[in-house]
């Protein structure tokens, strides 16, 4: 039996809890679609070349006359706000797969064992959250030209929320991946942000004052999402896991210097990457790099 569609945020600026919206009930529409920003130059000859540069997806949630009514669309009104300022959320269209984990290494071309490291979101309250077998895994880079694909499970194998583990897919993957990879369940995405063009309209319509409807567009914050990866900054290995996997109290999600909130990890690694430059600059004025 599915899952009920679900939302997941920590609301901003405290950003030290996590707030939860369930829908009780299966969506009306769900898609997305692809962005590429991309331009080509053509030679005299005939050669195309392109520069690829953002890349992502535009994801579409709808649901008609929500079945628990005005009760539903207040919480919704609330995670707008927190949305129009700029913040993510994460959403799931099944909430007993709320699963995405960074990848231990990169696989090569028609690999058919992936290697995840844990759950960088498991304080959201996912720790119990695993995909299925025959369940559909997206693994993708971080833009620009990303490249995404989607796989299959054949066996979940070691598959686990809380250490370095593997599942196996039914196909080989298609890319050789030479930087770091996230891996999602199909219909989850941890990190979502409202576009600028969304920005102030109403997520939340009524017919009459008594039924009420759900309409919202996101798109991924790779940068966030991709600061979860231990192995995203060179040079940072020593800090990355930590990051990734930050030490919590009860109740709190994540705990760390400088913020709370899911949105608070990159300038964790701002401040990190800042420090080894720093470090860099002074080991070549001595002369030893």
């Amino acid at each position: 039996m599915m899952g009920d569609a679900r939302f997941y945020y920590t609301p901003e600026p405290d950003g030290s809890r996590v707030v939860s919206i369930k829908l009780d009930e299966s969506l009306g529409e769900l898609f997305s679609e692809f962005l590429v920003n991309a331009n080509d130059g053509i030679t005299q000859g005939g050669s195309i070349k392109r520069a690829v540069g953002r890349m992502g997806e535009l994801v579409t949630i709808q649901r008609d006359r929500l079945k628990l009514g005005e009760e539903l669309a207040n919480q919704f009104r609330a995670m707008q706000n927190h949305l129009d300022r700029g913040f993510s959320v994460a959403f799931t269209a099944d909430d007993d797969k709320s699963w995405a984990a960074p990848l231990n290494n990169n696989p090569l071309t028609n690999s058919t064992t992936i290697s995840v490291r844990p759950n960088p979101f498991n304080n959201l309250g996912l720790s119990s959250c695993l995909p299925s077998v025959d369940d559909y895994i997206v693994l993708e880079t971080q833009p620009p030209a990303m490249l995404t694909e989607t796989v299959k499970i054949k066996d979940l194998h070691t598959l686990s929320n809380s250490s370095v583990s593997q599942f196996k897919i039914k196909k080989g993957t298609v890319f050789a991946y030479d930087q770091p990879v996230f891996a999602r369940y199909q219909h989850f995405w941890p990190v979502l942000k409202r576009p600028q063009s969304q920005i102030g309209r109403n997520m939340i319509t009524n017919e009459n004052g008594l039924l009420f409807s759900l309409s919202v567009t996101l798109i991924p914050d790779y940068d966030t999402l991709f600061a979860y990866h231990p192995n995203q900054y060179e040079g940072i290995d020593e800090i990355g896991p930590d990051l990734s996997r930050p030490e919590i109290t009860t109740d709190i999600f994540p705990q760390y210097d400088g913020g709370r909130g899911v949105d608070k990890l990159p300038e964790r690694y701002e401040d990190a990457r800042k420090r080894l430059r720093e470090m860099q600059d002074k080991l070549r004025a001595l002369g030893l790099i």
